[in-house]
């Protein structure tokens, strides 16, 4: 994934307030893609007829720009106790049928969220002859890990995981009627939670979209979670943060937060993703700022 070829869009809301205005300041700013939301100020995308989503795409062309997804959040309460599930799965396929007309092809969805499995138990680390009787001091990595976010407690409520995992079933099916993919990630829940109900869903048409800040507030190291999700990735958002204590972070320019950007590449490459990266710099003061310096460290990082 070189500097020639990654696929940079930034979220549409960060440059600009209007979506008519957005796609000629992202080709200014050099981007060559947009994420839209569904409601991008007054405009709610779902309510647009056939010649509104055409006049889109027209708009899209005219500056050159790929719409590379469309985003929707579920909100604080995701499928879970107390959402109107329904409403929800509706507002979901309104979404799909909006990316298919704008031949985005993909959608990204926070899923809020999720009830959190049972905590694996990790092996005991093997003790050598050799051992007896040294005081073994963690290193820096290991120190590090200890500042992470420990996992959530299980999740006792069966009635939860029931609701969550019936209602990604029947997304499962809307996605496979309208051919549209879903990026998923759940800014509320751990990778473990994501884990479990995507393969609860069990759906060829979900995917992850992976986030930097939970890779840097999760109780799962990096390598853990491209292993067991590397080929699930569907869209990268693209945005730090600096680690503190307990798993808080606290928003960062993309550079100057403790990700580590070649190390993300590098993992992203040996996964086989080639996908978009979409700058994303919305919990930030200056977004349009935020993103143009986070356009130039792209542009500047290698393959």
């Amino acid at each position: 994934m070189s500097a020639s070829t990654r696929t940079l869009s930034v979220v549409a809301t960060a440059i600009a307030n209007d979506l008519r205005l957005a796609p000629k300041v992202a080709r200014q700013l050099g981007f060559t893609g947009l994420q839209l939301p569904l409601v991008f100020g007054s405009v709610d995308l779902t309510q647009l007829s056939g010649t509104g989503l055409r006049d889109v795409r027209q708009l899209l062309a005219t500056h050159e720009q790929q719409l590379v997804a469309i985003s929707a959040d579920l909100g604080p309460k995701g499928f879970g106790p107390g959402a109107d599930v329904d409403r929800l799965l509706k507002r979901l396929a309104d979404a799909m049928q909006v990316a298919r007309g704008l031949t985005a092809g993909l959608l990204t969805v926070d899923l809020g969220p999720l009830p959190q499995p049972e905590r694996a138990a990790k092996p005991a680390p093997k003790v050598e002859p050799g051992m007896a009787g040294l005081i073994l001091l963690p290193t820096a990595s290991e120190l590090a890990a200890i500042e992470k976010r420990e996992a959530p407690p299980a999740t006792t409520d069966s009635a939860f995981f029931s609701q969550v995992d019936a209602a990604l079933v029947e997304l499962g099916r809307m996605a496979d009627r309208t051919g549209v993919t879903l990026a998923l990630r759940c800014d509320l829940s751990s990778y473990a939670a994501l884990e479990r109900a995507l393969k609860a869903a069990s759906c060829p048409w979900f995917g992850i979209d992976l986030d930097p800040v939970a890779l840097l507030r999760d109780e799962w190291e990096p390598d853990e979670v491209f292993s067991r999700l590397g080929e699930l990735i569907r869209h990268v958002r693209v945005r730090d943060a600096v680690g503190g204590s307990g798993g808080r972070t606290r928003p960062a320019i993309v550079g100057q937060g403790d990700t580590s950007w070649p190390e993300l590449l590098a993992r992203l490459e040996a996964s086989g993703y080639h996908g978009a990266m979409t700058i994303d710099p919305t919990e930030l003061p200056d977004r349009t700022r935020a993103a143009v310096v986070a356009f130039e460290l792209f542009d500047k990082l290698p393959g």
